[in-house]
């Protein structure tokens, strides 16, 4: 290409070039925004997170072996307050059927098998439950059961079918093992 076809060209299309240079000092001015202001505090900020990190996973490593058996013996003595008693078996069976009742379910059964924990002093209970409503009322169910159950369980499976021709109607079967204080004898 040559000059005067290039003025020609510049000439005729000067709109689009003023445009373009307008663009590009725009990207060149955001650029140097970006490298000269926002970079540095950038890195300043993730330098400052990974310092406070680091110093929290040394926190529990610098304290004392007394700190830390206190503290643990005051996380146990929470645990056991949570576990209820034996006696209150029926009481968690109950808190069941009303959280079920609460989301509109119906909890057609309740299976369970106790095992003993010796080394704990905890008795076991292998519960599987059937319930069946809506999807949308099974996954309140189960979030209730995780969050405002007073008593400590763990949700071991879920399974769920369609009851119906529709899929509104599912059948949740879910396995919890739950733990209680054996009663001294």
């Amino acid at each position: 290409m040559n000059m005067p076809m290039l003025k020609q060209i510049v000439l005729h299309r000067k709109r689009s070039f003023i445009v373009i240079a307008i663009l590009f000092s725009v990207a060149l001015a955001l650029q140097l925004f970006i490298k000269q202001s926002q970079s540095p505090k950038v890195e300043k900020l993730q330098a400052e997170s990974l310092q406070l990190r680091e110093q929290e996973g040394r926190g529990v490593a610098l304290q004392d072996r007394e700190t830390l058996y206190r503290n643990g013996l005051a996380d146990l003595a929470k645990f056991r307050e949570k576990v209820y008693p034996k006696s209150q078996f029926a009481r968690f069976i109950g808190e069941l059927f009303e959280m079920a009742s609460k989301n509109g379910l119906e909890l057609t059964s309740i299976t369970y098998k106790p095992t003993i924990s010796k080394e704990v002093q905890l008795l076991n209970y292998a519960l599987t439950l059937s319930v069946s409503g809506k999807y949308s009322q099974l996954k309140k169910f189960i979030y209730d059961l995780g969050a405002g159950n007073s008593n400590i369980l763990v949700i071991d499976s879920i399974a769920m079918s369609a009851t119906g021709a529709t899929a509104e109607s599912v059948q949740l079967q879910l396995s919890i093992t739950s733990w209680f204080k054996m009663e001294a004898q």
